[in-house]
């Protein structure tokens, strides 16, 4: 058969963590490959073979070119389960050779011998197929469902030994389930039944042997003696909150149909548990959760936590069963081991369970759940905790090389103080094959009422002996995050400050058209106003449209994600572009009228140099300089700043805003400069002695005003304002301009000085209050002018 294709090879080094003891990598970056072949499938030899060329990209948009690819692959007919693989290899002279392996799904596969579970004693209790996979059975669903990573381990009285498979003998063994069943250092396949009546998945395993580059195969006389049964489990507690569990045993004596094998086989059981962290919980209503720690918890709370804590009793409100559960959930860092990061999310609240992940299935829990299980004003709570060993020296925006993270899980069950706002858990992890159950989490949370940055601080301690070889020292975390009433109180500051822009920007649209106006009724005002000042402003309404104007107006959609309000793109951006073009374009207009008057009183003197325009070079002179040490400064400080950051400990997790970047702060120190974007016309004014008012007070008190109004309003926000850990501004933005007390003080300040001594000169004329020098146009002499 004649057969004609494309192969696309792609890939993304992706983001991974080391998963509960699983080693992954991150190395950033992308790239594809494309090859065109021709060839002929054979149906007697089962091979496909082709030629042709591949074309792919370094990213520098020239293409290069890969001659003389061949590409070999054998499909198996029909596919069984002593013959699943699709395998073959692509050759080239540009790269090494590839080996391609898949597994063969389709309408054709061949079924083997019945695969049958064994009789488990107690059998566990099992979710339905009707709450798990929905009204109608999908095998499409249900792979869905089983494609996880899985811990292993032994149940039975026979642990591993020298016979095992080599996966079972190492330390913590690991298996993924996808389109093969994938063990750590060995693969086997399978294939089997699902049975309705115990919602339970049956299959019948067999281990897979490399015999070559491109060769796999199945031994089934000798390595199909593996039984596999999966179940979605009903009940979780501390130490199983698996959505789907499962066990492995040996098969090779048979079914397991007697009672003998069945009892043979749960000697050398071996328990499958998914521990895959990207949980969605919103499904799991039917699902019971077990408490078997809150009585030693309780026991903590009152012997240890709350007799140490009496004097210190946090005060003002705290979350409680009414509260929205994303309350509960909290981000944390170790404070003396400055690598390491942590996040806790609730996965049930009293009797319910609820939604573990960031995005929520409802906006809270029915508190009908959480009142049943309050005793003592107590309320029972259970928690996975993960923490993350982040290593050192780490450039995240640019990796060239992979880099390892570390994440552990610790499950935690205990009781919360609704009126204290404290946590007090028993926790459980595993290391290196342990599992270690003696674990005490504090957390004591921040007020709802609180107005500082963090929830909340607390210690995750060892309860046993300082010689047993699984403690650990203690560990103080402090809490990042906000409350989601505190985040929905800054969602709707953004949107206020959303709207604050757009006026401000509004008014200065009306401003100058006013000023226009101004320009054109008075040719002398419109010759005599700064060319300096106009090109400032022209500046300061263009930056936002030309430089990383998505960074300056950032969404709040994309701060606060777990609790959007979508805001059309189309409309978001007219909101914030449209009013500052049409600001732009006017201040163009001005400009443009400014510099035809200028000229045309030019043409007009003897010399072809007007009196403005000899201020104007006089005054740039001034306003030059100070703008050109004001970004020395800046530069210099933020290299003072750069080199101060890097003497500090590598090993620091920074949990507020990111250290300002040279542009950012050059784009502040600009702020300034539109601050005073009266003073190039100030002196202007000073150097002509003119008395001329070619300023609209419009336009000069009501710039000032816009100018002013950010740090009056950053001086009100600081009042109720909560920084969390990205903190966003629309409006008052440190992008734009300089805030803090001083700043706060000084820039209106400033500005209104300028705007008066602008009213002074427009309406006395010259540089003082009584008598004021004026150049003398015919003889160029200076005389006195009395101004009463």
């Amino acid at each position: 058969m004649h057969v004609g294709a494309t192969l696309t090879l792609s890939g993304r080094r992706a983001f991974h963590t080391v998963a509960a003891h699983r080693r992954d990598r991150f190395a950033g970056g992308a790239h594809s490959v494309s090859f065109h072949l021709d060839g002929y499938y054979s149906s007697t030899s089962e091979e496909l073979c082709m030629l042709g060329s591949g074309t792919y990209s370094m990213g520098d948009g020239w293409p290069k070119h890969l001659p003389d690819v061949v590409l070999r692959l054998r499909f198996p007919s029909p596919p069984s389960l002593k013959d699943p693989f699709v395998t073959g290899e692509l050759k080239g002279a540009g790269f090494d050779a590839i080996t391609l392996i898949s597994y063969a799904e389709g309408d054709s596969y061949e079924y083997g011998q019945r695969a049958s579970c064994p009789p488990l004693q107690p059998p566990p209790a099992v979710r339905g197929a009707l709450q798990v996979l929905g009204a109608s059975f999908s095998c499409a669903h249900l792979r869905e469902q089983l494609v996880s990573s899985y811990k292993l381990q032994h149940v039975g009285s026979v642990p591993a030994s020298s016979t095992s498979p080599a996966f079972l003998r190492l330390p913590e063994p690991r298996m993924h389930v996808g389109q093969a069943f994938v063990v750590k250092e060995a693969a086997v396949v399978a294939e089997g039944r699902w049975d309705s009546t115990q919602s339970t998945l049956c299959l019948r395993a067999c281990r897979v042997v490399r015999s070559g580059p491109t060769s796999l195969a199945v031994q089934e006389q000798q390595d199909c003696g593996i039984g596999m049964s999966f179940w979605f489990p009903a009940v979780w507690t501390i130490r199983e909150r698996s959505i789907v569990a499962g066990m492995l045993w040996n098969s090779s004596q048979g079914t397991a149909a007697t009672a003998s094998n069945a009892a043979a086989a749960a000697a050398g059981a071996v328990s499958a548990s998914s521990i895959d962290f990207d949980i969605n919980r919103d499904t799991f209503s039917d699902v019971k959760y077990t408490y078997t720690r809150v009585d030693e918890a309780k026991q903590r709370y009152f012997a240890d936590v709350l007799r140490s804590h009496e004097n210190k009793a946090n005060k003002g409100t705290f979350p409680s069963a009414s509260y929205s559960y994303h309350d509960f959930q909290f981000r944390f860092h170790m404070e003396n081991r400055g690598s390491e990061l942590g996040e806790a999310y609730p996965v049930t609240i009293g009797s319910a369970i609820v939604d573990g992940d960031r995005l929520p299935a409802g906006g809270s829990f029915s508190s009908w759940h959480a009142k049943v299980d309050i005793e003592h004003e107590l309320l029972k709570v259970s928690y996975d905790i993960y923490t993350r060993h982040l290593p050192p020296r780490v450039n995240w925006m640019n990796m060239s090389s992979p880099v390892s993270i570390e994440e552990r899980l610790i499950t935690a069950e205990g009781v919360y103080d609704p009126k204290k706002g404290v946590l007090c858990m028993i926790g459980c992890r595993e290391l290196e094959g342990s599992t270690d159950c003696q674990i005490l989490i504090t957390v004591h949370f921040a007020s709802l009422d609180a107005k500082a940055q963090g929830h909340g601080r607390g210690v995750i301690s060892s309860l046993r002996a300082k010689t047993d070889p699984l403690f650990f020292s203690k560990m103080d975390i402090a809490l990042f995050g906000m409350y989601a009433e505190q985040v929905s109180a800054s969602i709707s500051r953004m949107d206020l400050e959303s709207v604050m822009l757009v006026v401000s920007t509004t008014l200065s649209c009306i401003f100058t058209a006013l000023q226009i106006l101004h320009a054109k009724r008075s040719l002398e005002a419109s010759a005599s106003t700064s060319i300096t000042m106009l090109v400032v402003l022209a500046m300061g309404y263009v930056a936002p449209l030309v430089i990383s104007s998505e960074a300056l107006f950032v969404s709040r959609g994309t701060e606060y994600a777990p609790f959007q309000r979508k805001v059309p793109y189309e409309l978001k951006q007219a909101m914030l572009r449209v009013p500052t073009l049409i600001a732009f374009v006017l201040q163009l207009r001005l400009l443009q009228l400014a510099w035809s008057a200028r000229r045309s009183a030019a043409g007009r003197s003897k010399d072809g140099t007007s009196a403005a325009a000899a201020a104007e070079r006089r005054a740039l002179w001034v306003c030059l300089p100070l703008y050109l040490l004001g970004g020395a400064l800046t530069i210099v400080l933020h290299m003072a700043n750069t080199r101060r950051a890097a003497r500090e400990d590598s090993l620091a997790v920074r949990v507020g805003p990111e250290p300002a970047t040279l542009w950012e702060d050059l784009a502040s120190s600009a702020g300034l400069a539109l601050d005073g974007f009266l003073l190039p016309q100030v002196a202007m004014n000073a150097f002509s002695g003119g008395k001329v008012r070619a300023v609209s007070p419009w336009f000069y008190v009501g710039g000032t005003v816009v100018r002013a109004m950010p740090h009056v309003y950053d001086v009100v926000r600081s009042q109720g304002y909560v920084p969390s850990l990205k903190p966003s501004n629309v409006y008052a933005s440190p992008l734009d301009d300089r805030f803090g007390v001083a700043w706060d003080i000084v820039v209106p300040c400033g500005a209104a000085l300028l705007t008066v001594l602008l009213f002074l000169q427009q309406r006395l004329g010259g540089t003082g209050t009584g008598t004021f020098l004026f150049r003398s146009g015919r003889t160029g002499e200076y005389q006195m002018v009395s101004t009463f």
